[in-house]
């Protein structure tokens, strides 16, 4: 069975060989297997895949289109690029001929999900296994610049962790990395944050997700103090909103407390890229990839 499941424009190579997959098209990875999912936040087994020019052309060749399912559905739409049309819109057109075909349409609780992924001119039709995946239900506290479940999770794969680590996020946020990571059989970890209201936050969501996470306020001086030469992991996501000299500061400081108390891969992630100027005592990959309409910026450090 073929599947394709959406992921971050510009981490689909990493993802493709997380899951022995493919990378067919920018945030878009094929596998034969429903196994290890959290990366993706819609996965849809593959039904057919053609190219279009207009709307018109596009709802088209979907009358041609068996969809193979029995009961009652749903069509859902997801369009990637520019184009003259909303994805209602094709959802919608799809939906009308499905139901001329003879299906039963539901809206509110339908056996079925049909899902029509527009990117660019190419459209590719399945069956969705699994939608808006990337929600975490222990996330009731938000940070604005907290990363999602999925970005978390792959960041703690490109990581390579192994299970009897000491795993250290210095910008816990809302604490989704740490957690993920507790969650997903990591049970060294510690969370630090100098914001006192996401300490509080993540103290929170660790409760509703029922894992047992130490956070620490405290700014990334406590790393050197608490911790050991070479004896911990870091992963995480640093601050970037203002800019300032003040937070170049935090990343100087938190480069030079790094170098010193992690070992193996360090993982950062961020929407402002001025913290490459601080890496360079490590040998480091630099990646940019998107968040929605964002984009970050992920650094591997060596």
């Amino acid at each position: 069975m073929k599947y394709i499941g959406i992921c971050f424009k510009g981490l689909e190579k990493f993802v493709s060989k997380l899951v022995n997959g493919i990378v067919i098209e920018k945030g878009r990875v094929s596998f034969d297997k429903l196994d290890d999912l959290k990366y993706f936040s819609e996965v849809y087994e593959y039904i057919i895949e053609f190219k279009f020019k207009t709307l018109e052309d596009l709802i088209k060749k979907l009358k041609s289109v068996n969809v193979g399912v029995k009961g009652s559905l749903i069509v859902e739409c997801k369009r990637d690029g520019t184009h003259e049309f909303r994805s209602l819109d094709v959802a919608r057109g799809f939906g009308e001929i499905l139901f001329e075909k003879g299906f039963k349409i539901n809206l509110k609780e339908p056996e079925n999900k049909i899902f029509v992924d527009v990117i660019e001119n190419k459209c590719f039709v399945g069956i969705l296994k699994v939608f808006n995946n990337c929600k975490r239900e222990y996330r009731v506290k938000i940070n604005n610049q907290g990363i999602s479940g999925c970005l978390a999770y792959t960041l703690l794969k490109i990581g390579g962790l192994k299970k009897n680590e000491t795993l250290v996020d210095p910008f816990c946020k809302d604490g989704t990395i740490c957690i993920e990571a507790f969650l997903n059989g990591f049970k060294n970890v510690y969370g630090l944050d100098f914001n006192k209201n996401n300490i509080m936050s993540s103290k929170l969501n660790s409760k509703i997700a029922n894992v047992k996470i130490e956070f620490i306020e405290g700014d990334v001086s406590w790393l050197g103090t608490k911790f050991k030469v070479k004896e911990i992991r870091i992963i995480t996501s640093l601050p970037f909103s203002r800019v300032n000299k003040s937070l170049l500061n935090v990343y100087k400081e938190f480069f030079k407390e790094a170098k010193n108390v992690a070992k193996g891969k360090i993982v950062v992630v961020s929407g402002n890229d001025q913290f490459f100027d601080y890496c360079k005592d490590f040998k480091v990959e630099k990646i940019d990839f998107m968040v929605g309409g964002m984009k970050y910026y992920l650094g591997i450090l060596s």
